[in-house]
Order: C-alpha cells, then sequence, then structure tokens
C-alpha cells in the first residue's frame, strides 16, 4: 500500500517575480511593502487605502488587501454604499406578537399595540374599562326607582387601576307617584274637664301621617275621641238598703212588739252627698188581744210568732 502525503501548498501573493528570485525581479504586489525578496501585509487600515471606507463603515484589514464592513442594520460593500436593512419586512425582528415592528435607519423599534403597555420585552394587557352594560329594566309603575349599568375592569394581574367608577345610576323616568294611604298622627294629649264633676275630656289626632295622596285612601275611624272625666270627686247621695225581715213576735197571746231595720248604704253618701232620708229603725206591734187568746188553739211550741198588726 502506498502511503501519501497530503500537503496544503499556499501560493504567495505577496509578490510577483520575473525570473530568478532576487531583489532585481521581484516586487511586491499591491496590499505589501517590503524589498520584493520579503513582502509584507501592509494595514491598510492604519496606513492609508486607496479608497476610503463610507463614514460609518468600518475597515477591516485582510492579507494583502482590506474590506468596508456596513454598520449593524445596513448592508452593502461600505465602500460605495450602505443600505439600510428592513429587519420588520425581512421577519428579522424580534418584537412580541402584541407589538408593531417599526423599521428605523439601522435597526427597529417594537411598539406595543393598543391595549397594551411596555414591560421589559414583553407587552402586558393593559387593564382598561369594558363597555358598558346594557342599562337595568325598571320593574315598578310608580313612585320612583333607579336604572343600573356595570362595568368591569379588565386584567387585573396587570396591576393597574382603571380610573372611574365601575357603575352608574339614573332615575326611571315616566314614573307616576304612587298612591298613599293616609295613616292618623298619635293621639294629642287629653284636654281639661269641661267640669268639676261629671265633665267630659276629649282628644284628637290627625291624618298626616302621612296624609293620603295621589289617590290614596283617607285614614278609617273618628278623629276624635271623648271620655267622661272627675267621676271619682262627684257627691253621691245615700240610698237606704233594703228592709231586714221583722223579727218574730215574742208572744203567744197578747200583743207584742216586733221591729225591723236598713242601713244607708246602698250606696252611702260620699263627696258632700246627702244621707239617706227617713229613718233606718221601725217597730210594730204584733199578736192577739187578750180577749180572744181563749179563742185561739194553743200551737205545739210554747212561743207562737204571732202576726204583725198594723
Amino acid at each position: 500500500m502506498i502511503a501519501q502525503r497530503l500537503f496544503n501548498l499556499r501560493k504567495d501573493i505577496s509578490k510577483v517575480c520575473k525570473g530568478s528570485q532576487n531583489a532585481k525581479n521581484c516586487a511586491c504586489n499591491t496590499g505589501f511593502k517590503g524589498n520584493g525578496i520579503h513582502c509584507i501585509d501592509q494595514d491598510e487600515c492604519i496606513e492609508g487605502m486607496p479608497l476610503h471606507c463610507l463614514p460609518d463603515a468600518k475597515c477591516i484589514n485582510t492579507y494583502g488587501s482590506y474590506v468596508c464592513q456596513c454598520p449593524n442594520g445596513y448592508e452593502g460593500d461600505g465602500l460605495y454604499s450602505c443600505m439600510d436593512i428592513d429587519e420588520c419586512m425581512r421577519d428579522l425582528h424580534q418584537c412580541s406578537p402584541r407589538a408593531a415592528c417599526i423599521n428605523t435607519l439601522g435597526s427597529y423599534v417594537c411598539t406595543c399595540q393598543f391595549g397594551f403597555f411596555q414591560e421589559g420585552n414583553e407587552c402586558r394587557a393593559t387593564s382598561i374599562w369594558t363597555p358598558w352594560s346594557p342599562w337595568s329594566l325598571c320593574s315598578v309603575t310608580c313612585g320612583s326607582q333607579n336604572q343600573m349599568r356595570i362595568r368591569i375592569c379588565t386584567n387585573p394581574e396587570s396591576g393597574m387601576r382603571c380610573e372611574g367608577p365601575t357603575s352608574d345610576l339614573k332615575p326611571c323616568s315616566s314614573l307616576r307617584a304612587c298612591p298613599v294611604d293616609g295613616l292618623w298622627s298619635e293621639w294629642s294629649p287629653w284636654s281639661t274637664c269641661t267640669v268639676s264633676c261629671s265633665g267630659i275630656k276629649r282628644r284628637i289626632r290627625v291624618c298626616n301621617n302621612p296624609a293620603p295622596s295621589s289617590g290614596g285612601q283617607s285614614c278609617l275611624g273618628s278623629p276624635e275621641e271623648i271620655a267622661p272625666c272627675n267621676n271619682d270627686n262627684c257627691p253621691v247621695n245615700g240610698m237606704w238598703s233594703p228592709w231586714a225581715p221583722w223579727t218574730l213576735c215574742p208572744l203567744t197571746c197578747g200583743l207584742g212588739v216586733v221591729s225591723r231595720s236598713r242601713h244607708c248604704n246602698n250606696p252611702p253618701p260620699v263627696s258632700g252627698g246627702t244621707p239617706c232620708p227617713g229613718h233606718g229603725y221601725e217597730e210594730g206591734s204584733c199578736g192577739f188581744p187578750m180577749d180572744y187568746c181563749k179563742y185561739v188553739p194553743k200551737p205545739p211550741e210554747s212561743i207562737m210568732p204571732g202576726r204583725l198588726i198594723q
């Protein structure tokens, strides 16, 4: 097996020789300097160059030459032209999907879309109000009631607060006043008694708590109340109680005396009332005359009641 050795042959481009390689026959090529035998690279960027790079381009020395490099965001040879690269059109940007790419000279900027705000390289949703909800319905046909609508502050995770109220009120229109039934006020204090004995006192109330309105019913009942007064101090004339039964006749023969009584307590006189007229005790006779006793049979008892002789 024949072994093979590979060599990397590098052509010397620093000089050109005509004939034998000596100082008389060799000369350094453009971009090199030396005596023709020994030629070294010339740094055109430092020592000057045939053509200058554009002001914003960067000069980069190469072996035997140089190149002009356009700034980042531009493309071209740097010597005659440097054209802006549209990163937005070529999709070379790194903007968030929520951002719009805007090309600038040599670069681009990312602008968050409406409803988002910039936080680092991210576009976070802005907290904004949702549209107002429809007004609530009026559920009454008279009186007063408010309609309400609400809205919600979105994206609370943003840490932002929406300015303004979350709810709104307005009165229902075209509502008539509701009928109000009248109610009595509290009773007034009793008036002074008209006389010192068996008088009359009165008190009143008013249908204004509330007063009837818008077709409501009036108060039921009387606005005035009357009551007797000063009855405890009135004089009361005395009246007799019924007579008690007559006492028994003490004799069985002959004439005797019986009695009965009554009391002035039905009612008794009070507060200067007059006493009972007449008397509370009376007597009567009873029995038989002696001449008639022999004709009256004797009763089994030892005492015969007899009868009252008027």
